[in-house]
């Protein structure tokens, strides 16, 4: 089965299960965490898909990378997932969590990237320009990069519009290579 699948599924079974328990946000931090561990930890991922570290080990690996005091809810996530067979998933059902609570709560990730700071009034054109609905959430995320050159980068949700300076002399050397 593909992994995005598997992720997808348990993501929403686990919403759901929080949700219930009115610990959806709560819980989103904790993946988050859990998440952001994988990529400073590599050797999480070894533990995880290794089949001679037992079940209670890698419980308790992945209960520690959630964080100090995690809820019943991320301890019951994380066993049930492990439980399964399917602790070698847990960044991606993480990562898919959060995607799926966005989607509930109605959250709108966007992403600005320019080399000089956008101003408040570019802040709130781009919002009024994307967001559909006063019931969506914005979260606005804007940042500098000087790597870029000049231009900037959008990302709203999974879709990017890159209009830098850099990006566009990439694709010129790439046509004149071409030539």
């Amino acid at each position: 089965m593909d992994t995005g699948v598997i992720a997808k599924r348990y993501a929403r079974a686990i919403f759901q299960y929080a949700a219930g328990r009115g610990e959806e946000t709560r819980l989103r931090e904790e993946m988050k965490n859990l998440s952001e561990q994988f990529t400073q930890v590599s050797v999480l991922r070894k533990v995880l898909e290794d089949p001679t570290v037992p079940a209670d080990e890698k419980i308790k690996t992945l209960v520690i990378a959630a964080g100090q005091t995690v809820s019943d809810t991320c301890r019951r996530t994380i066993e049930l997932v492990v439980d399964n067979g399917r602790g070698r998933y847990m960044q991606s059902i993480a990562l898919m969590y959060d995607k799926v609570y966005r989607k509930e709560k109605n959250i709108t990730i966007i992403r600005l990237t320019t080399v000089e700071p956008a101003s408040s009034e570019t802040k709130k054109a781009l919002v009024d320009l994307i967001v559909d609905s006063e019931e969506e959430t914005v979260d606005f995320v804007a940042k500098t990069d000087t790597s870029i050159i000049g231009g900037f980068v959008l990302a709203v949700e999974d879709s990017r519009l890159d209009a830098s300076v850099k990006s566009q002399l990439s694709r010129l050397k790439l046509e004149l290579m071409q030539n």
